[in-house]
């Protein structure tokens, strides 16, 4: 089995950063600058064959978690508190349209902690795919073909799959707090449903758990192919470490939402 999780390899030209950024699912770009103009036109030039839409940067800058570093995911969603950040899929507010790539720009990393993961969830589902546990192909075709709820609340509806085809030869594989049984499943279903989607969380958290963990210096921005690869930090208490966060949708995305978008799920409201 290929490994799950690796340090993304540093480059400079932003051709080269795409090329790793198809092979690998991602990639370190180098002098990207600090500025909101320059998160977006990371974003612009990384992804510049694919004609992308990309709405206003984010800022990112808050605390990594509790005062113990902590992590606690989605409130009232089946909850769990780890010490980091588990890997997940990044604008799942936006449903099935969330975004095909993802950019973090460092401006300042925190004095301590902070520092970046990243887990190739297609490794994952091809060890699954090719096992010869019973067990691990029955949860490799739940995954590739049973709907599941994966709506956040409030937001936009997604009922599918936890590995969607985008139509473009990519794999859509996300993890995310919300991913749950539909309703109105029998008792028996149900319960089965939630076993397979523990493991899914499982095995990606335990990936993340294992991932080697490196840290951006000011002026780089990790790229993201977040169809596939999942993305998480450990936990931080310094109030002046500072990210713009950037979401994009190309040619390839499965389609761009209506309406105005942005890089920050808070706002993830369509027509």
């Amino acid at each position: 089995m290929a490994e799950p999780s690796f340090v993304p390899r540093r480059v400079a030209d932003p051709a080269e950063a795409f090329a790793l950024l198809r092979s690998a699912g991602a990639v370190i770009l180098t002098d990207s600058g600090a500025s909101r103009e320059d998160a977006r036109g990371v974003a612009a030039r990384v992804l510049a064959s694919l004609s992308p839409v990309i709405p206003d940067p984010a800022p990112i800058k808050e605390g990594g978690g509790n005062a113990d570093r902590t992590y606690k995911t989605m409130p009232g969603v089946d909850a769990f508190v780890v010490p980091f950040q588990t890997g997940h899929t990044d604008g799942f507010a936006y449903g099935d349209a969330y975004p095909d790539y993802i950019f973090l720009l460092c401006v300042r990393p925190a004095s301590s902690g902070g520092e970046s993961l990243i887990v190739d969830t297609y490794a994952i589902l091809d060890a699954l795919r090719d096992s010869a546990d019973p067990a691990d192909q029955a949860l490799h075709t739940f995954l590739t073909t049973v709907p599941i709820e994966q709506t956040e609340p409030d937001f936009q509806a997604s009922t599918a799959p936890v590995v969607l085809d985008n139509g473009h030869g990519r794999r859509m594989s996300r993890w995310t707090p919300v991913q749950r049984p539909v309703a109105s499943l029998a008792p028996a279903e149900e319960a089965q449903h939630a076993a397979w989607l523990e493991r899914w969380k499982q095995l990606t958290h335990e990936a993340s758990k294992a991932a080697p963990k490196f840290t951006l210096q000011p002026g780089e921005t990790i790229c993201i192919d977040n169809y596939r690869m999942l993305h998480g930090r450990t936990g931080f208490d310094d109030t002046e470490r500072t990210l713009w966060r950037i979401w994009a949708w190309t040619t390839e995305a499965l389609h761009v939402p209506g309406g105005m978008l942005f890089s920050d799920s808070r706002f993830a409201v369509t027509p």
